[in-house]
């Protein structure tokens, strides 16, 4: 098991993750995060402060076979 911690360096970078909150504990910055039912959050991350995280939209039909994983997408690097 194990690995290091993933990272996601460029604006509009994304990545595919089973557990977003294991990546984004460590991150600096505002990313974009679609679950796989369909539902986008913003997230604003500090490293070492808590997550603040708000409900963008509501969930695109999707079916259940679909996906299991969350997409991560970057949008800005500094938090402000």
């Amino acid at each position: 098991m194990g690995g290091g911690a993933q990272m996601i360096e460029m604006v509009n970078g994304t990545v595919e993750v089973l557990n977003p909150a294991e990546i984004l504990r460590n991150q600096d910055g505002v990313f974009e995060v679609t679950s796989p039912y369909g539902h986008v959050f913003r997230v604003t991350c500090r490293r070492g402060a808590k997550m603040s995280v708000r409900e963008i939209s509501e969930p695109q039909r999707v079916s259940a076979a679909e996906s299991v994983t969350w997409r991560i997408k970057r949008v800005a690097t500094a938090v402000a």
